[in-house]
């Protein structure tokens, strides 16, 4: 290899050249502000977290974890609807469905009284039909609901395959305070 064929690859192929060289730069570049910029930045970041994290996180004594846990599950049970309500949220869930356009076909319920917990819970099997994105709204609507409410089972069924409709299967869990409580 001599220099004249050197020369001679220099002058035909300038462009890809420049172009590499280029990249070479941007590589060189790159690769400075990765090692003195970012890389201390993310260790300080991590280390902050980290700090942040171990401070934040107080381990406590059985006697208030005990507190803390009575205290969670008194809150979580005046959520709980009385039974009294039961008519409202499943006329809710029917609001739910018409607001999506969809047809509901029938429903099923079957109380269960749970006796470890002192609470109801109502199963709850629909048939919704309509059209995909509104079957799909319609669980996403169902499962922002302020009543405890629990989805079991999901069935989807397109019946008529030249249509967009499907058939909606649900089997819903509703937990509900007795009377009295």
């Amino acid at each position: 290899m001599n220099k004249t064929y050197f020369k001679e690859i220099l002058r035909t192929r300038t462009r890809a050249l420049t172009v590499l060289l280029s990249i070479l730069m941007l590589n060189i570049v790159l690769t400075v502000f990765l090692n003195v910029y970012q890389k201390p930045k993310l260790a300080t970041l991590q280390e902050s977290w980290f700090n942040k994290r171990k401070t934040s996180g107080s381990v406590l004594d059985r006697g208030t974890a005990f507190d803390q846990g009575n205290a969670d599950l008194q809150r979580w049970r005046s959520i709980i609807a009385p039974k009294k309500d039961l008519a409202r949220i499943v006329g809710e869930i029917y609001e739910i469905a018409k607001s999506n356009s969809l047809s509901v076909g029938g429903i099923t319920y079957k109380p269960e009284y749970v006796k470890s917990e002192k609470i109801l819970s109502y199963l709850i099997g629909l048939t919704v039909n309509g059209k995909y994105a509104a079957v799909k709204s319609f669980i996403s609507d169902i499962s922002r609901m302020r009543d405890i409410i629990t989805i079991d089972n999901i069935s989807l069924n397109n019946p008529k395959l030249t249509e967009e409709s499907v058939s909606l299967k649900l089997n819903l869990t509703i937990y509900l305070r007795p009377e009295g409580q």
